[in-house]
């Protein structure tokens, strides 16, 4: 749960395909380490006070930069038939869990003064708002889609 890993095909070489995803690690403040097609992250962004400015990204449409909210990104590539491409890329997400974990915590701490119907709703809103929103939403979609949407054919 954890660790969450997608798997899609791509028309690049698996060197172009590499150094495709290597380019946008850094173009979005990872610190990685490359060595046979895989691309893995030694650090990634932190970013805690919302003006910091490797929260935001122009890479895609909600305007954050997702790899803020992921604790790790490992990025494999490998060649297959007919010259296509299968890259696998495995998030870590315990940064996110801990941002889930801060918002319930905080949630609970509200409802703690509200009546009882009202704060149970409270915390169970913020729990689905928090993990819908950073972890299957930022920490996981948009990191495969930044990655998938650099693959593609240009």
């Amino acid at each position: 749960m954890m660790h969450k890993t997608y798997e899609f095909v791509c028309q690049l070489p698996a060197q172009a395909a590499s150094e495709r995803i290597e380019g946008l690690l850094s173009k979005e403040g990872v610190k990685y380490r490359a060595a046979n097609l895989s691309v893995a992250s030694v650090r990634t962004p932190i970013a805690v006070v919302g003006i910091q400015p490797k929260l935001y990204s122009h890479s895609n449409w909600v305007g954050l930069n997702p790899f803020t909210f992921v604790s790790g990104v490992e990025v494999q590539c490998e060649q297959v038939d007919s010259g296509l491409t299968k890259v696998t890329v495995r998030v870590n997400r315990l940064r996110t869990f801990l941002w889930v974990a801060f918002w319930v915590a905080c949630s609970l701490m509200a409802a703690r003064r509200m009546p009882e119907p009202g704060g149970a709703i409270l915390v169970i809103g913020v729990a689905c708002a928090a993990w819908f929103g950073l972890a299957s939403f930022l920490g996981g979609y948009l990191v495969k889609k930044e990655i998938s949407d650099r693959l593609k054919d240009r």
